[in-house]
């Protein structure tokens, strides 16, 4: 089965090798589409959204958010950020397995249960993410450009 989870960046950027009005600067709200994909396990999901969510904002978004891209990247093309993004997340099974040990995200997952009365559901660093596999990104550039890699 796979799962997507959905999210956006602003940054700026100008293309170093394009000639036209976007080799000057200027911004853009990304839209970033992570697909997963892996069996569904005993408690009825594929991978916990939250845990999704954490990996991507730390190994993604806490480096491209309001940032200036061509202090990232020599041309920051939609082809050329989606593609280190793919490779950036392409160790998924590795990156869940060290965010599920993170104390900052065990201890937001525990209050979130622990708001849930049901604090025993998550033992986060007893599960295998051996069978997750990064499925497909896809980055939207403004309104209707979209690379997709998978």
């Amino acid at each position: 089965m796979r799962i997507t989870k959905n999210f956006h960046f602003d940054a700026a950027h100008q293309l170093t090798d394009y000639h036209g009005k976007c080799e000057r600067m200027h911004g853009h709200t990304y839209r970033l589409e992570v697909t997963v994909s892996g069996p569904v396990r005993k408690n009825g999901m594929v991978l916990d959204f939250a845990l999704l969510k954490n990996v991507v904002k730390k190994y993604i978004l806490d480096e491209l958010d309001h940032q200036n891209l061509n202090d990232v990247f020599k041309n920051p093309t939609a082809e050329n950020i989606a593609t280190w993004i793919w490779k950036k997340l392409k160790p998924l099974p590795r990156l869940l397995k060290a965010m599920s040990l993170d104390r900052k995200y065990l201890d937001d997952i525990q209050f979130y249960y622990a708001r849930q009365k049901s604090a025993e559901k998550i033992r986060p660093n007893q599960t295998d993410f051996s069978k997750i596999k990064l499925f497909e990104v896809r980055l939207f550039e403004g309104e209707g450009a979209c690379v997709v890699i998978d």
